[in-house]
């Protein structure tokens, strides 16, 4: 376990977003705080960090995607042990039947990619790529009304989907963070946490940013232990996905899935030649360092005998004259 600890100025900017949130609401601050826990300790515990593999989403949510390509994400996705594979809603039936088998989620994006349809439509679609096999779930807000501070709004239109689905049906809140300032990511993961979504995300990919390890730590710092983030957008490298990874993503969305996996794999294969080198140069120094030793060893007695030879040899010398 790592920690992540909480600087005064981001548990400062929480609690008083958290209060003033309260306050638009009408409900009790008292509500919010038992749901962040974290704050008074001012540290989240983090996961040990594993494999990259188990943290991504393997996504493909081009419009135009085909059955194939949509066959061909789900192959490497179980090639490569994925979390899950994440597609556009009409896609969830393709994707389940090629990964029902298997303990690969299914996770089907929601009011994709401009969040602004109507909360009811949100509701339908969601409800219908549940029943098409969908186990996760990644909608998006609505961006403009969350920017108009109308709160009850936002949090109407999440908590809508947490209660017309499953509870073993993750839901995950794409905020849009490079729409968003600070405050306004506090808010949205305040409002994802109070309406009972398990993920906070960063982004479709499809705007004009994507995640930042900035963001994920301030996400991470608001939703605490109980909730997890999933970083996404722009994610195309093992160093990018470790980034995010050691700032509190438990979730990296990215079509790269496959390169940022070899790219770790070639990285371990790197640091195993490297460890063997050292562990072969120590062998050698040890094998050297006895060989001398052995060598001096031998030299000293062999001259030792030598002197005693001699020393005799004067002895008896000395008699014979």
């Amino acid at each position: 376990m790592t920690t992540l600890v909480l600087d005064p100025e981001t548990v400062q900017l929480i609690t008083k977003r958290a209060n003033r949130l309260a306050k638009f609401l009408n409900i009790d601050a008292d509500k919010f705080f038992s749901l962040l826990p974290h704050l008074s300790k001012k540290q989240i515990k983090l996961p040990k960090p594993t494999n990259v593999a188990s943290y991504i989403d393997h996504t493909n949510l081009h419009p135009y995607a085909t059955k194939e390509d949509i066959i061909k994400i789900c192959k490497e996705a179980k090639e490569f042990n994925f979390a899950s594979v994440c597609v556009n809603a009409s896609r969830v039936r393709e994707a389940y039947k090629q990964l029902k088998d298997t303990k690969l989620k299914v996770a089907a994006v929601v009011g994709f990619p401009l969040g602004s349809m109507q909360t009811e439509s949100k509701v339908f679609e969601s409800v219908q790529a549940v029943e098409d096999g969908a186990t996760e779930l990644d909608m998006v807000i609505d961006v403009g009304k969350l920017k108009s501070q109308d709160y009850k709004y936002v949090l109407n239109d999440i908590q809508s989907i947490v209660e017309a689905i499953d509870p073993e049906v993750h839901l995950k809140v794409i905020l849009e963070t490079c729409k968003l300032d600070e405050e306004e990511i506090v808010d949205a993961c305040l409002l994802s946490v109070l309406a009972g979504a398990q993920f906070v995300k960063t982004s479709t990919g499809f705007s004009t940013g994507g995640a930042k390890a900035k963001d994920i730590k301030l996400m991470k710092s608001v939703v605490g232990e109980n909730r997890e983030v999933k970083a996404s957008g722009g994610i195309r490298t093992y160093e990018s996905s470790l980034e995010m990874i050691l700032n509190g993503a438990t979730r990296i969305g990215a079509s790269k899935g496959v390169q940022i996996v070899n790219e770790e794999r070639n990285k371990d294969k790197k640091n195993n030649k490297k460890e063997e080198k050292k562990h072969n140069f120590a062998d050698v120094s040890m094998a050297l360092g006895a060989g001398v030793i052995f060598g001096l060893t031998t030299s000293f007695l062999t001259g030792k005998k030598r002197i005693k030879k001699e020393k005799k040899k004067g002895f008896f010398q000395f008699f014979k004259n």
